[in-house]
Protein backbone atom coordinates (compact mmCIF):
# COMPACT_ATOMS: atom_id res chain seq x y z
CA UNK A 1 0.00 0.00 0.00
CA UNK A 2 0.69 3.26 0.33
CA UNK A 3 2.87 5.78 2.59
CA UNK A 4 -0.18 6.45 5.12
CA UNK A 5 2.11 8.64 6.34
CA UNK A 6 0.45 11.28 3.72
CA UNK A 7 -2.79 13.42 4.27
CA UNK A 8 -3.98 15.91 2.48
CA UNK A 9 -7.23 18.25 1.90
CA UNK A 10 -8.02 18.55 -2.16
CA UNK A 11 -11.43 19.24 -2.67
CA UNK A 12 -12.17 22.94 -2.62
CA UNK A 13 -14.42 25.14 -4.60
CA UNK A 14 -16.14 28.97 -3.80
CA UNK A 15 -16.11 32.06 -6.02
CA UNK A 16 -15.20 35.25 -4.01
CA UNK A 17 -17.54 38.46 -5.26
CA UNK A 18 -16.79 41.73 -4.10
CA UNK A 19 -19.19 43.91 -2.22
CA UNK A 20 -18.87 47.32 -3.69
CA UNK A 21 -20.42 49.26 -0.84
CA UNK A 22 -18.05 47.84 2.46
CA UNK A 23 -15.33 46.08 0.18
CA UNK A 24 -15.25 42.81 2.22
CA UNK A 25 -14.90 39.72 0.53
CA UNK A 26 -18.22 37.71 0.53
CA UNK A 27 -17.49 34.01 -0.38
CA UNK A 28 -19.85 32.31 -2.76
CA UNK A 29 -18.58 29.02 -3.49
CA UNK A 30 -20.85 27.06 -6.16
CA UNK A 31 -20.20 29.37 -9.32
CA UNK A 32 -19.42 27.30 -12.45
CA UNK A 33 -15.97 26.15 -12.56
CA UNK A 34 -13.64 28.81 -14.46
CA UNK A 35 -15.56 31.66 -12.96
CA UNK A 36 -13.66 34.69 -11.68
CA UNK A 37 3.06 11.71 5.74
CA UNK A 38 0.75 11.15 8.73
CA UNK A 39 -0.62 14.12 10.67
CA UNK A 40 -1.25 14.06 14.95
CA UNK A 41 -3.12 16.08 17.30
CA UNK A 42 -3.06 20.03 17.24
CA UNK A 43 -3.28 20.86 20.87
CA UNK A 44 -6.12 18.85 22.55
CA UNK A 45 -7.62 16.03 21.01
CA UNK A 46 -10.69 17.16 19.27
CA UNK A 47 -11.93 13.48 17.98
CA UNK A 48 -15.00 12.41 18.73
CA UNK A 49 -17.24 9.47 17.78
CA UNK A 50 -19.43 10.36 14.97
CA UNK A 51 -22.69 9.54 16.59
CA UNK A 52 -21.61 12.51 18.75
CA UNK A 53 -21.56 14.83 15.57
CA UNK A 54 -24.93 16.29 15.99
CA UNK A 55 -26.09 17.61 12.81
CA UNK A 56 -23.88 16.14 10.71
CA UNK A 57 -25.85 12.59 10.46
CA UNK A 58 -25.74 13.16 6.76
CA UNK A 59 -22.31 13.75 6.09
CA UNK A 60 -21.27 10.65 8.36
CA UNK A 61 -23.21 8.63 6.17
CA UNK A 62 -21.56 9.83 3.03
CA UNK A 63 -18.27 8.95 4.21
CA UNK A 64 -17.12 5.48 3.09
CA UNK A 65 -13.55 3.60 4.83
CA UNK A 66 -11.11 1.34 2.73
CA UNK A 67 -10.74 -1.65 3.42
CA UNK A 68 -8.29 -4.30 1.69
CA UNK A 69 -10.06 -7.84 0.53
CA UNK A 70 -7.54 -9.44 2.24
CA UNK A 71 -9.62 -8.77 5.21
CA UNK A 72 -12.42 -10.30 4.19
CA UNK A 73 -13.39 -13.70 4.44
CA UNK A 74 -17.10 -15.24 4.13
CA UNK A 75 -18.48 -12.18 4.49
CA UNK A 76 -17.17 -11.14 7.72
CA UNK A 77 -14.35 -8.51 7.85
CA UNK A 78 -11.23 -9.21 10.68
CA UNK A 79 -9.42 -7.02 12.06
CA UNK A 80 -6.79 -6.09 15.18
CA UNK A 81 -7.67 -3.49 17.46
CA UNK A 82 -5.83 -0.51 17.63
CA UNK A 83 -4.27 -2.20 20.88
CA UNK A 84 -2.58 -5.19 19.00
CA UNK A 85 -1.52 -2.83 16.07
CA UNK A 86 0.79 -1.00 18.08
CA UNK A 87 1.74 -4.04 20.41
CA UNK A 88 2.93 -5.36 17.42
CA UNK A 89 5.29 -2.92 16.78
CA UNK A 90 6.52 -1.84 20.07
CA UNK A 91 6.10 -5.03 21.54
CA UNK A 92 3.22 -6.47 23.96
CA UNK A 93 5.26 -5.90 27.25
CA UNK A 94 5.12 -1.82 26.30
CA UNK A 95 3.00 0.36 28.32
CA UNK A 96 0.95 2.83 26.59
CA UNK A 97 0.04 6.07 27.71
CA UNK A 98 -3.59 7.69 29.00
CA UNK A 99 -3.48 9.70 26.00
CA UNK A 100 -3.59 7.27 23.67
CA UNK A 101 -7.58 6.82 22.75
CA UNK A 102 -9.61 3.99 21.27
CA UNK A 103 -7.19 1.09 22.24
CA UNK A 104 -9.63 -1.55 22.15
CA UNK A 105 -11.56 -0.54 18.88
CA UNK A 106 -10.95 -2.18 15.65
CA UNK A 107 -8.14 -1.07 13.35
CA UNK A 108 -9.03 -2.36 9.60
CA UNK A 109 -9.09 0.93 7.52
CA UNK A 110 -6.83 2.31 5.22
CA UNK A 111 -7.90 5.27 4.05
CA UNK A 112 -10.95 7.55 3.75
CA UNK A 113 -13.50 8.48 0.98
CA UNK A 114 -16.69 10.67 0.85
CA UNK A 115 -19.10 10.34 -1.70
CA UNK A 116 -19.97 13.76 -4.02
CA UNK A 117 -22.53 12.36 -6.24
CA UNK A 118 -24.60 8.55 -5.91
CA UNK A 119 -22.03 7.11 -7.52
CA UNK A 120 -18.67 9.08 -7.26
CA UNK A 121 -16.50 8.71 -4.28
CA UNK A 122 -13.55 10.84 -3.75
CA UNK A 123 -10.25 10.08 -2.07
CA UNK A 124 -6.74 10.68 -2.39
CA UNK A 125 -4.28 10.17 -5.14
CA UNK A 126 -2.16 8.07 -2.66
CA UNK A 127 -4.74 5.77 -1.92
CA UNK A 128 -5.88 4.53 -5.28
CA UNK A 129 -4.33 5.60 -8.35
CA UNK A 130 -5.39 3.29 -11.19
CA UNK A 131 -8.21 0.59 -11.27
CA UNK A 132 -5.87 -2.38 -10.38
CA UNK A 133 -5.17 -0.86 -6.94
CA UNK A 134 -8.94 -0.16 -6.55
CA UNK A 135 -9.63 -3.82 -7.54
CA UNK A 136 -7.82 -4.80 -4.38
CA UNK A 137 -10.31 -2.91 -2.13
CA UNK A 138 -13.66 -2.32 -0.51
CA UNK A 139 -15.65 0.87 0.76
CA UNK A 140 -17.94 0.70 4.03
CA UNK A 141 -20.31 3.19 4.58
CA UNK A 142 -21.67 2.93 8.79
CA UNK A 143 -18.35 1.69 9.90
CA UNK A 144 -18.93 3.49 12.91
CA UNK A 145 -18.01 2.90 17.05
CA UNK A 146 -21.32 1.18 17.42
CA UNK A 147 -20.49 -1.81 14.62
CA UNK A 148 -20.22 -4.73 15.76
CA UNK A 149 -16.84 -5.97 17.05
CA UNK A 150 -16.76 -10.06 17.67
CA UNK A 151 -14.31 -11.46 20.17
CA UNK A 152 -11.84 -8.71 19.03
CA UNK A 153 -11.52 -9.80 15.80
CA UNK A 154 -14.60 -9.99 13.69
CA UNK A 155 -16.77 -7.28 11.83
CA UNK A 156 -19.70 -7.48 10.26
CA UNK A 157 -21.22 -5.10 7.61
CA UNK A 158 -24.66 -4.93 6.07
CA UNK A 159 -24.03 -5.97 2.29
CA UNK A 160 -25.58 -2.79 0.91
CA UNK A 161 -22.87 -0.94 2.66
CA UNK A 162 -20.18 -2.11 0.88
CA UNK A 163 -19.28 -1.15 -2.41
CA UNK A 164 -16.35 -1.40 -5.08
CA UNK A 165 -15.04 0.14 -7.83
CA UNK A 166 -16.17 0.35 -11.54
CA UNK A 167 -13.59 3.24 -12.64
CA UNK A 168 -11.36 5.36 -12.23
CA UNK A 169 -12.66 9.07 -13.25
CA UNK A 170 -9.35 10.50 -12.40
CA UNK A 171 -6.94 10.13 -9.98
CA UNK A 172 -3.44 11.64 -9.61
CA UNK A 173 -0.58 11.70 -7.06
CA UNK A 174 2.63 13.67 -7.84
CA UNK A 175 4.53 16.41 -5.73
CA UNK A 176 1.78 18.99 -6.28
CA UNK A 177 -1.36 16.65 -6.51
CA UNK A 178 -3.36 13.65 -4.79
CA UNK A 179 -6.52 12.84 -5.40
CA UNK A 180 -8.62 10.74 -7.16
CA UNK A 181 -12.19 10.68 -8.01
CA UNK A 182 -14.03 7.20 -8.46
CA UNK A 183 -17.10 6.01 -10.18
CA UNK A 184 -18.57 3.35 -7.97
CA UNK A 185 -20.55 -0.03 -9.21
CA UNK A 186 -23.84 1.16 -7.99
CA UNK A 187 -25.47 4.01 -6.58
CA UNK A 188 -26.17 4.87 -3.14
CA UNK A 189 -29.00 6.66 -1.55
CA UNK A 190 -27.29 8.25 0.89
CA UNK A 191 -27.22 12.28 0.57
CA UNK A 192 -23.48 13.32 -1.06
CA UNK A 193 -21.40 16.10 0.00
CA UNK A 194 -21.72 19.44 -1.67
CA UNK A 195 -18.89 21.49 -2.67
CA UNK A 196 -16.87 24.39 -3.99
CA UNK A 197 -16.72 24.88 -7.48
CA UNK A 198 -14.75 28.01 -7.59
CA UNK A 199 -12.83 30.63 -5.37
CA UNK A 200 -11.10 29.52 -2.84
CA UNK A 201 -11.30 28.77 1.01
CA UNK A 202 -10.58 31.13 3.38
CA UNK A 203 -7.91 31.85 6.15
CA UNK A 204 -9.03 31.31 9.41
CA UNK A 205 -12.25 29.56 8.30
CA UNK A 206 -13.35 27.16 10.70
CA UNK A 207 -13.26 23.43 9.32
CA UNK A 208 -14.28 19.93 10.48
CA UNK A 209 -13.36 16.55 8.86
CA UNK A 210 -14.61 12.74 9.09
CA UNK A 211 -12.63 9.95 8.70
CA UNK A 212 -10.87 7.05 10.13
CA UNK A 213 -7.29 7.55 12.06
CA UNK A 214 -5.34 4.39 11.90
CA UNK A 215 -8.16 2.44 10.73
CA UNK A 216 -10.41 3.39 13.49
CA UNK A 217 -14.12 3.33 13.25
CA UNK A 218 -15.30 7.11 11.87
CA UNK A 219 -14.13 9.62 13.70
CA UNK A 220 -15.46 13.43 13.90
CA UNK A 221 -12.77 16.06 14.31
CA UNK A 222 -13.49 19.65 15.08
CA UNK A 223 -12.24 22.82 16.70
CA UNK A 224 -9.94 23.04 13.80
CA UNK A 225 -9.54 26.23 11.44
CA UNK A 226 -7.57 27.35 8.27
CA UNK A 227 -3.75 28.67 9.31
CA UNK A 228 -2.36 29.13 5.47
CA UNK A 229 -3.81 29.67 2.44
CA UNK A 230 -0.64 31.01 0.58
CA UNK A 231 -0.41 28.17 -1.87
CA UNK A 232 -1.87 27.97 -5.02
CA UNK A 233 -2.91 24.64 -4.66
CA UNK A 234 -3.17 23.75 -1.19
CA UNK A 235 -4.00 25.09 2.37
CA UNK A 236 -3.53 24.01 5.84
CA UNK A 237 -5.05 23.45 8.95
CA UNK A 238 -4.80 22.43 12.58
CA UNK A 239 -7.07 19.25 12.55
CA UNK A 240 -6.26 16.69 14.10
CA UNK A 241 -5.67 13.87 11.59
CA UNK A 242 -3.61 10.24 11.34
CA UNK A 243 -2.79 8.30 8.84
CA UNK A 244 -6.14 6.45 7.66
CA UNK A 245 -7.45 10.05 7.29
CA UNK A 246 -6.02 10.09 4.05
CA UNK A 247 -8.56 11.00 1.28
CA UNK A 248 -11.21 12.01 3.77
CA UNK A 249 -13.90 15.20 3.54
CA UNK A 250 -12.67 18.65 4.87
CA UNK A 251 -15.78 21.06 4.84
CA UNK A 252 -17.04 24.04 6.54
CA UNK A 253 -19.55 24.57 9.04
CA UNK A 254 -22.11 24.37 6.63
CA UNK A 255 -21.31 20.93 5.62
CA UNK A 256 -19.14 22.21 1.57
CA UNK A 257 -16.08 20.61 0.83
CA UNK A 258 -13.25 22.60 1.28
CA UNK A 259 -10.63 19.48 0.87
CA UNK A 260 -9.26 16.19 0.53
CA UNK A 261 -7.09 15.36 3.87
CA UNK A 262 -3.84 14.56 2.44
CA UNK A 263 -0.61 15.44 4.19
CA UNK A 264 0.63 16.54 7.03
CA UNK A 265 3.30 16.62 9.93
CA UNK A 266 5.05 14.56 11.47
CA UNK A 267 8.10 13.39 13.80
CA UNK A 268 10.64 11.42 14.89
CA UNK A 269 10.24 7.56 16.44
CA UNK A 270 12.13 6.01 18.70
CA UNK A 271 14.22 4.67 15.86
CA UNK A 272 14.59 8.13 13.84
CA UNK A 273 12.39 6.96 11.55
CA UNK A 274 8.72 9.57 10.64
CA UNK A 275 5.69 8.78 12.24
CA UNK A 276 2.56 11.06 12.83
CA UNK A 277 0.58 9.23 15.17
CA UNK A 278 2.36 7.32 17.96
CA UNK A 279 5.36 7.24 19.31
CA UNK A 280 7.96 5.70 21.60
CA UNK A 281 8.55 8.26 24.41
CA UNK A 282 11.81 7.83 26.05
CA UNK A 283 11.68 9.36 28.92
CA UNK A 284 8.54 7.49 30.42
CA UNK A 285 9.55 4.38 28.05
CA UNK A 286 5.81 4.42 27.17
CA UNK A 287 3.88 5.09 23.80
CA UNK A 288 2.24 8.30 23.07
CA UNK A 289 0.43 10.32 20.91
CA UNK A 290 1.91 12.80 18.33
CA UNK A 291 1.23 16.16 19.72
CA UNK A 292 1.63 19.72 18.34
CA UNK A 293 1.18 23.07 20.10
CA UNK A 294 0.95 24.96 17.02
CA UNK A 295 1.35 24.16 13.17
CA UNK A 296 3.77 27.17 12.97
CA UNK A 297 7.07 25.33 12.62
CA UNK A 298 5.23 21.96 10.90
CA UNK A 299 3.66 20.71 7.99
CA UNK A 300 0.42 20.62 9.54
CA UNK A 301 -2.18 19.37 7.39
CA UNK A 302 -2.26 20.33 3.92
CA UNK A 303 -5.10 20.73 1.57
CA UNK A 304 -5.21 20.37 -1.69
CA UNK A 305 -7.30 23.60 -3.29
CA UNK A 306 -10.62 20.93 -4.74
CA UNK A 307 -10.54 23.70 -7.80
CA UNK A 308 -7.23 21.64 -8.75
CA UNK A 309 -9.43 18.85 -9.91
CA UNK A 310 -10.53 18.48 -12.69
CA UNK A 311 -13.35 20.55 -13.56
CA UNK A 312 -15.31 17.71 -16.17
CA UNK A 313 -15.24 15.50 -12.56
CA UNK A 314 -17.05 17.89 -10.66
CA UNK A 315 -19.72 18.92 -13.35
CA UNK A 316 -20.25 15.44 -13.73
CA UNK A 317 -20.83 14.72 -10.01
CA UNK A 318 -23.29 17.86 -9.95
CA UNK A 319 -25.13 16.85 -13.15
CA UNK A 320 -25.39 13.12 -11.75
CA UNK A 321 -26.69 14.39 -8.39
CA UNK A 322 -29.40 16.91 -9.89
CA UNK A 323 -30.44 13.77 -12.22
CA UNK A 324 -30.58 11.56 -9.21
CA UNK A 325 -33.23 13.95 -7.49
CA UNK A 326 -35.71 14.63 -10.62
CA UNK A 327 -35.41 10.67 -11.30
CA UNK A 328 -36.20 10.05 -7.79
CA UNK A 329 -38.76 12.74 -7.04
CA UNK A 330 -36.95 13.97 -3.91
CA UNK A 331 -37.74 17.92 -3.46
CA UNK A 332 -35.15 18.90 -0.72
CA UNK A 333 -32.31 16.45 -2.73
CA UNK A 334 -33.14 18.69 -5.97
CA UNK A 335 -33.37 21.91 -3.30
CA UNK A 336 -30.31 21.28 -1.83
CA UNK A 337 -28.22 21.07 -5.26
CA UNK A 338 -30.28 23.99 -6.95
CA UNK A 339 -27.35 26.11 -5.73
CA UNK A 340 -25.24 25.34 -8.57
CA UNK A 341 -27.92 26.50 -11.04
CA UNK A 342 -25.57 27.30 -13.61
CA UNK A 343 -26.02 23.38 -14.41
CA UNK A 344 -29.50 23.56 -16.06
CA UNK A 345 -27.63 25.65 -19.31
CA UNK A 346 -23.97 24.21 -19.41
CA UNK A 347 -23.28 22.51 -22.49
CA UNK A 348 -22.44 18.88 -20.40
CA UNK A 349 -25.98 18.85 -19.70
CA UNK A 350 -27.13 20.24 -23.56
CA UNK A 351 -24.77 17.39 -24.07
CA UNK A 352 -26.03 14.56 -21.60
CA UNK A 353 -29.56 15.82 -22.01
CA UNK A 354 -31.16 18.45 -20.91
CA UNK A 355 -33.40 18.70 -16.85
CA UNK A 356 -36.82 19.37 -18.55
CA UNK A 357 -36.46 16.58 -20.86
CA UNK A 358 -35.98 14.33 -17.85
CA UNK A 359 -38.38 16.40 -15.56
CA UNK A 360 -41.34 15.70 -18.03
CA UNK A 361 -40.47 12.01 -18.47
CA UNK A 362 -40.65 11.54 -15.00
CA UNK A 363 -43.56 13.71 -14.73
CA UNK A 364 -41.70 16.18 -11.92
CA UNK A 365 -43.87 19.36 -11.83
CA UNK A 366 -42.14 20.85 -8.68
CA UNK A 367 -38.23 20.20 -10.54
CA UNK A 368 -39.85 21.43 -14.14
CA UNK A 369 -41.19 24.94 -12.74
CA UNK A 370 -38.05 25.26 -10.73
CA UNK A 371 -35.68 24.69 -13.64
CA UNK A 372 -37.73 26.49 -16.20
CA UNK A 373 -38.00 29.76 -13.56
CA UNK A 374 -33.71 29.91 -14.83
CA UNK A 375 -34.10 28.52 -18.11
CA UNK A 376 -36.85 29.40 -20.06
CA UNK A 377 -36.22 32.63 -20.71
CA UNK A 378 -32.99 32.09 -23.09
CA UNK A 379 -34.33 28.76 -24.25
CA UNK A 380 -33.77 28.50 -28.07
CA UNK A 381 -37.01 28.40 -30.66
CA UNK A 382 -36.10 24.69 -31.50
CA UNK A 383 -35.51 23.58 -27.74
CA UNK A 384 -39.15 24.99 -26.92
CA UNK A 385 -40.87 22.81 -29.28
CA UNK A 386 -38.96 19.91 -28.38
CA UNK A 387 -40.73 20.25 -24.57
CA UNK A 388 -43.90 21.03 -26.11
CA UNK A 389 -43.83 18.18 -28.42
CA UNK A 390 -42.52 15.67 -25.75
CA UNK A 391 -45.31 17.55 -23.47
CA UNK A 392 -48.34 16.82 -25.73
CA UNK A 393 -46.93 13.29 -27.10
CA UNK A 394 -47.61 12.26 -23.43
CA UNK A 395 -50.86 13.53 -23.44
CA UNK A 396 -49.86 15.48 -20.56
CA UNK A 397 -51.91 18.97 -20.19
CA UNK A 398 -50.40 19.55 -16.73
CA UNK A 399 -46.82 19.87 -18.35
CA UNK A 400 -47.99 21.53 -21.07
CA UNK A 401 -49.45 23.94 -18.99
CA UNK A 402 -46.22 24.54 -16.92
CA UNK A 403 -44.17 24.98 -19.84
CA UNK A 404 -46.65 28.06 -21.41
CA UNK A 405 -46.91 29.35 -18.66
CA UNK A 406 -43.15 29.83 -17.72
CA UNK A 407 -43.11 31.88 -21.03
CA UNK A 408 -42.59 29.17 -23.93
CA UNK A 409 -44.53 30.52 -27.27
CA UNK A 410 -46.98 27.75 -28.28
CA UNK A 411 -46.52 28.69 -31.84
CA UNK A 412 -42.55 27.11 -30.85
CA UNK A 413 -41.00 25.76 -33.93
CA UNK A 414 -40.42 28.01 -36.77
CA UNK A 415 -39.18 25.17 -39.07
CA UNK A 416 -41.41 22.74 -37.89
CA UNK A 417 -44.27 21.43 -40.86
CA UNK A 418 -46.94 21.51 -38.30
CA UNK A 419 -47.80 23.78 -35.10
CA UNK A 420 -48.42 22.07 -32.24
CA UNK A 421 -51.97 23.24 -32.51
CA UNK A 422 -51.87 22.21 -35.86
CA UNK A 423 -50.26 18.49 -34.82
CA UNK A 424 -53.31 18.16 -31.81
CA UNK A 425 -56.38 19.04 -34.29
CA UNK A 426 -54.93 16.25 -36.17
CA UNK A 427 -54.64 13.51 -33.80
CA UNK A 428 -57.40 15.06 -32.00
CA UNK A 429 -56.11 16.05 -28.53
CA UNK A 430 -59.32 18.21 -27.42
CA UNK A 431 -57.38 19.26 -23.97
CA UNK A 432 -53.85 20.20 -25.92
CA UNK A 433 -55.86 22.33 -28.18
CA UNK A 434 -57.80 23.99 -26.08
CA UNK A 435 -54.50 24.69 -23.36
CA UNK A 436 -53.01 25.87 -26.81
CA UNK A 437 -55.17 28.26 -27.74
CA UNK A 438 -55.48 29.49 -24.49
CA UNK A 439 -51.81 30.31 -24.41
CA UNK A 440 -52.14 32.44 -28.08
CA UNK A 441 -51.38 29.80 -30.53
CA UNK A 442 -52.42 30.82 -34.52
CA UNK A 443 -55.82 30.03 -34.80
CA UNK A 444 -55.47 30.73 -38.26
CA UNK A 445 -52.61 28.91 -39.40
CA UNK A 446 -52.95 27.25 -43.05
CA UNK A 447 -50.85 23.95 -44.17
CA UNK A 448 -49.04 24.23 -47.25
CA UNK A 449 -51.65 22.46 -49.28
CA UNK A 450 -54.12 25.36 -47.61
CA UNK A 451 -55.74 23.43 -45.36
CA UNK A 452 -57.14 25.38 -41.96
CA UNK A 453 -57.52 23.87 -38.65
CA UNK A 454 -61.72 23.35 -39.64
CA UNK A 455 -60.51 21.03 -42.59
CA UNK A 456 -57.50 19.33 -40.57
CA UNK A 457 -60.58 18.64 -37.87
CA UNK A 458 -62.95 17.52 -40.41
CA UNK A 459 -60.82 15.20 -42.28
CA UNK A 460 -60.66 12.89 -39.03
CA UNK A 461 -64.32 13.43 -37.80
CA UNK A 462 -63.27 15.26 -34.56
CA UNK A 463 -66.83 16.92 -33.98
CA UNK A 464 -65.67 18.31 -30.49
CA UNK A 465 -62.69 19.39 -32.51
CA UNK A 466 -64.74 21.65 -34.87
CA UNK A 467 -66.62 23.32 -31.60
CA UNK A 468 -63.77 24.44 -30.29
CA UNK A 469 -62.25 25.95 -33.28
CA UNK A 470 -65.27 27.61 -34.07
CA UNK A 471 -65.71 29.05 -31.26
CA UNK A 472 -62.19 30.24 -31.24
CA UNK A 473 -63.18 32.37 -35.03
CA UNK A 474 -61.67 29.53 -37.28
CA UNK A 475 -63.27 30.19 -40.82
CA UNK A 476 -66.15 27.63 -41.25
CA UNK A 477 -65.98 28.68 -44.70
CA UNK A 478 -62.18 29.35 -46.27
CA UNK A 479 -61.33 26.83 -49.09
CA UNK A 480 -58.01 25.02 -49.64
CA UNK A 481 -56.03 24.43 -52.64
CA UNK A 482 -58.70 22.14 -53.85
CA UNK A 483 -61.21 24.67 -53.37
CA UNK A 484 -62.78 22.87 -50.38
CA UNK A 485 -64.37 23.69 -47.45
CA UNK A 486 -64.52 21.57 -44.44
CA UNK A 487 -67.62 21.03 -45.12
CA UNK A 488 -67.03 19.33 -48.14
CA UNK A 489 -63.67 17.69 -46.49
CA UNK A 490 -65.98 16.37 -43.85
CA UNK A 491 -68.29 14.99 -46.36
CA UNK A 492 -65.79 13.17 -47.90
CA UNK A 493 -64.48 11.35 -45.25
CA UNK A 494 -67.76 10.26 -44.27
CA UNK A 495 -68.58 12.69 -41.18
CA UNK A 496 -71.95 13.94 -42.28
CA UNK A 497 -73.26 14.88 -39.34
CA UNK A 498 -70.26 17.17 -38.99
CA UNK A 499 -70.45 18.34 -42.72
CA UNK A 500 -73.63 19.14 -41.51
CA UNK A 501 -72.43 21.49 -38.58
CA UNK A 502 -69.56 23.08 -40.78
CA UNK A 503 -72.45 23.81 -43.07
CA UNK A 504 -74.83 26.08 -40.49
CA UNK A 505 -70.82 27.43 -39.02
CA UNK A 506 -70.20 28.50 -42.18
CA UNK A 507 -74.09 30.10 -42.84
CA UNK A 508 -73.96 31.79 -39.32
CA UNK A 509 -77.12 28.99 -38.31
CA UNK A 510 -75.75 27.27 -35.19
Amino acid sequence: MKNYYLLSIALVFSLLSLNAQDQKIIEYPFAEPGTDVSRGVFGTDDRKEVKDAEGYEDFVRATAVMIHKESIYNDEFYSWSLREKIQNKYGKDIEISDDVRFLDQPAIGSCTGFLIAPDILVTAGHCINSLEEANQFVWVFDYTSESEFINDRKLQFEKENIYEVEEVITSIYDDNDDYAVLKLKRKSDRAPYRFRTSGAVLKDGAINTIGSPKGLPLKFATNATVVDVSQSQWFKSDIDSFPGNSGGPVFDQNGFIEGILVRGAVTYDDDWSLTGDYYLDSSCNCIKTVTWDSVKYTAGCQSQRITTIPADALIMSIYSNMAYAIKNNLEDRFNSWYIYSWIFNHNYTNQRGRFENLAIEQNNTYALKQILKLTAESMSDEQARQLIDFATSKNNDEILQILLDSGLLADAGLNSTYTSLQNAVISGNLSIAETLIYHGADTKVKTSSGDNLLHLAARNGSFEMAKLLVKNGVDAGAKNNKKRRPEKVAKKSGHKSLAKYLKKARKGKL
